[in-house]
């Protein structure tokens, strides 16, 4: 399912030839210079993973307390939830989507995904 799903997504966006796959149900799109996006199908949803960028060193602990405030309260996330990466040095943006998903949800989701990546990534440079 999520095969076709990424595949009307490449063929829409011309990234077809761009897309890959390092594992079954993994695919890796490459959405801008410097925005990739994973999609995992899992046994009920979809996985949508990313990299936001480095974790701010300067003002962290302010940075990090509007982090967790938009992950318990949904605000500036659209649903996406916020972490770490396993070194604690890059912020991840993570969305579950559910299975039964219409193309037409998948990528407005995806969208919102990216808008909410770019709008962290501006928050992170601008506690740095």
């Amino acid at each position: 399912m999520l095969e076709r799903l990424i595949g009307k997504l490449g063929q829409e966006l011309a990234i077809e030839e761009m897309i890959t796959s390092p594992e079954e149900n993994h695919y890796r799109l490459p959405l801008d210079e410097d925005i990739e996006i994973e999609a995992v199908e899992l046994e009920k949803s979809y996985l949508i993973k990313g990299v936001i960028g480095d974790r701010p060193q300067q003002n962290a602990e302010a940075f990090l307390l509007k982090v967790m405030e938009a992950n318990l309260f949904g605000i500036g996330t659209r649903g996406a939830v916020i972490g770490l990466h396993e070194d604690g040095k890059l912020l991840t943006l993570s969305l579950e989507v559910d299975y039964n998903s219409s193309y037409k949800d998948f990528k407005e989701k995806l969208e919102d995904f990216v808008s909410v990546m770019d709008f962290w990534r501006k928050e992170a440079l601008n506690h740095q």
